[in-house]
C-alpha cells in the first residue's frame, strides 16, 4: 500500500497535540484581576444609585399628577396617599406639599394642611401661591391678621388676582369695604372674566352705599355667569 495513502490516513485519526500546561497565575496577577473586579462592580453600583436618585423628580412627578387628579373629583385621602409618595420620593417636591396641603385643607385637616403649606414657603420663600392658600387657611381658623399678612406677601413675590380677591375678603370680614374694594378693582385688573369678583365687589358697594355700582357690578356678573 502506498505510504502516501498511509500518511493521509494517519493524519486524520491521529490524535491531537496535548494542550500547553496552563500557566498559574502570581500574586501580584490575582491582586490585580482582584482589584480590578471589585472597581468594575463599585462603578455599575454607583452608577444604580446615581440613576435612581437623578430619576426621583420624574417618578415623584407621576404620583404627584395621579394625586391632582384625584383632588379634583374630591377623593382626598386617596389624593393624599399620591402627594406624600411624590414627597417620600422628593422631599424637595414644594408642589407636592401645595397639593397634600389642599386635599388636606378640604378634608377637614386645617393644622396639617397649614405645616404642609409651610413646608412648601420654607423650600420656596417667594411662592406667591403657598402664600396664598396659607392665608386661606389662616382665615378659615378665624385668624383673618394673620391671613392678611399672607395674601399681603403673596401680592409682594407676585400679584395675582386670587390674592387681591381673598384679601378684599379678609379686609370685608374686618368691616373695611374700601380697601376691600380697592384690592377687588386690582383682581379685575388681572382677571376681568371672573363673576365671583364682581359679586364680593357689589357686596363691599352695597355696605358703603353705593347702591348703583353695586347693581352694575351684579349685572356683569349676571352677564359673565351666562357665557
Amino acid at each position: 500500500m502506498p505510504r502516501s495513502f498511509l500518511r493521509r490516513v494517519w493524519k486524520a485519526v491521529k490524535p491531537p497535540p496535548p494542550l500547553p500546561a496552563r500557566r498559574r497565575l502570581n500574586r501580584a496577577q490575582r491582586r490585580l484581576i482582584r482589584v480590578t473586579s471589585i472597581a468594575v462592580a463599585l462603578g455599575a453600583s454607583t452608577w444604580a444609585v446615581y440613576a435612581f436618585i437623578e430619576s426621583a423628580p420624574s417618578r415623584a412627578a407621576s404620583h404627584y399628577r395621579d394625586g391632582m387628579r384625584l383632588l379634583g373629583p374630591g377623593d382626598y385621602p386617596a389624593a393624599i396617599a399620591q402627594f406624600t409618595k411624590a414627597i417620600d420620593i422628593f422631599p424637595e417636591y414644594a408642589d407636592a406639599y401645595l397639593g397634600r396641603g389642599k386635599a388636606r385643607q378640604a378634608a377637614g385637616q386645617s393644622e396639617a394642611a397649614l405645616a404642609d403649606f409651610e413646608k412648601a414657603i420654607a423650600i420656596n420663600p417667594t411662592s406667591e401661591l403657598a402664600y396664598t392658600l396659607h392665608g386661606m387657611t389662616e382665615q378659615s381658623r378665624g385668624n383673618t391678621q394673620k391671613a392678611l399678612a399672607d395674601f399681603t406677601r403673596s401680592i409682594h413675590f407676585r400679584p395675582t388676582a386670587d390674592a387681591y380677591y381673598q384679601r378684599g375678603l379678609t379686609y370685608q370680614t374686618l368691616d373695611q369695604p374700601k380697601r376691600a374694594i380697592a384690592d377687588y378693582d386690582s383682581a379685575v385688573t388681572y382677571d376681568p372674566g371672573a363673576p365671583y369678583i364682581y359679586l364680593a365687589r357689589a357686596i363691599a358697594e352695597r355696605d358703603l352705599g353705593d347702591l348703583a355700582g353695586a347693581r352694575k357690578d351684579r349685572e356683569t356678573a349676571e352677564s359673565l355667569e351666562k357665557k
